[in-house]
């Protein structure tokens, strides 16, 4: 399986969690880049190394919009189906400046870089509700499987944790087995329903007490 979700868009149907990596197989653990700067996500970059090679982890900017688009360029056609639930060819230049152009607040984007070319993206976006947030994954196909999603999942939990928030909510479809499979190892206690033809998820980001 190779189970993929691109990060929210507001004109596209509710993000799609995807469960692409395994978080046993990566390599090594984060360490923080020395000399780079600490404190919010903006700031900070992080490095993952996984089968031998060096990812960094970093908030989005605008000057990925390019990166984005080729990222959007090699996802499978399975890939995008299941992100969208429909064939899409291509995302609008709009899209992908909204993809790129996030306040690090009510919404954070953290991607994960490999020889300058974005490989994976987490992100999330606040709803309406207090304290709750949509989250989107994305992990390019040649690199599920091999730990980068978990970790991304992970990190972005983090960071949405320090910002108040509560919960994350996602949709599955029905044959993302994978997916399920990253909701439960990520929170065991995940509320999990069917509704309409898909799965709906509500992710505590904190131990059920």
């Amino acid at each position: 399986m190779h189970p993929q979700l691109l990060g929210t868009l507001a004109d596209q149907r509710r993000a799609r969690l995807l469960a692409g990596a395994d978080a046993h197989n990566l390599v090594a653990t984060a360490r923080r880049v020395p000399g780079a700067p600490r404190g919010e996500s903006r700031g900070t970059w992080d490095m993952v190394w996984v089968d031998g090679a060096a990812l960094h982890v970093r908030p989005v900017a605008l000057d990925d919009v390019d990166r984005l688009e080729r990222l959007f360029s090699r996802l499978s056609p399975r890939s995008v189906r299941l992100r969208f639930f429909s064939p899409i060819r291509r995302l609008s230049r709009p899209q992908l400046v909204r993809l790129a152009h996030v306040d690090h607040a009510r919404r954070e984007a953290i991607v994960a870089v490999h020889d300058d070319e974005i490989v994976a993206v987490a992100r999330y976006d606040a709803r309406d509700e207090p304290r709750e947030a949509e989250v989107a994954l994305t992990v390019e196909d040649a690199w599920q499987h091999r730990g980068v999603g978990s970790w991304l999942a992970r990190r972005l939990t983090q960071i949405a944790v320090a910002r108040g928030f509560e919960t994350f909510v996602a949709s599955i479809l029905p044959e993302n087995r994978a997916a399920l499979g990253l909701v439960r190892a990520l929170a065991p206690h995940a509320s999990i329903r069917w509704n309409h033809g898909e799965y709906e998820a509500s992710i505590p980001l904190a131990p059920a007490r």
